[in-house]
């Protein structure tokens, strides 16, 4: 079971994981395929949990791409997983703000149970392992220089 995450006053900041394993989570992406996060070990991975109508989640999505272009598809990735919209409303929104990560679909809201998302945006960021390190509830300028290093010290070997 993992952490219950707080809606407390997280400022701009990353917060240690110390809640249990990182759960499985294999949803469907845009064009249709199958992506598990099982096969990005020994990647950094972000994982955000958003919808189109959380301000929030609009608001940091460019930030997130910024963070996505300083490192290379060998040692990062970014999952976006919407939660209960429709492909239509999230593809008419991807046409506002572009991103190049993978946005995957959680139509049931079953992953983010699971992830026991209680709010949206909620980040979780993996190391090369498979273990969650850090988490984020709320927005957050993922383009802070803070925030880089953080992700820089675990992708590091």
């Amino acid at each position: 079971m993992l952490a219950l995450l707080s809606h407390g006053a997280l400022g701009q900041q990353l917060v240690a994981w110390r809640g249990d394993p990182t759960p499985a989570l294999m949803l469907e992406d845009l064009n249709g395929n199958s992506i598990n996060l099982a096969n990005l070990r020994g990647k950094t991975v972000l994982i955000n949990f958003w919808a189109t109508w959380c301000a929030p989640c609009v608001e940091e999505m460019p930030s997130i791409q910024n963070l996505k272009s300083r490192f290379t598809r060998d040692n990062f990735a970014v999952l976006a997983v919407n939660v209960g919209e429709s492909r239509e409303r999230v593809e008419a929104f991807l046409k506002k703000v572009p991103v190049n990560f993978s946005i995957l679909f959680d139509p049931q809201g079953d992953a983010s149970r699971t992830w026991k998302v209680r709010g949206f945006p909620t980040t979780f960021i993996l190391g090369p392992d498979g273990r969650i390190r850090y988490y984020h509830v709320g927005d957050l300028d993922w383009s802070q220089e803070t925030i880089v290093d953080h992700v820089k010290g675990i992708n590091r070997p």
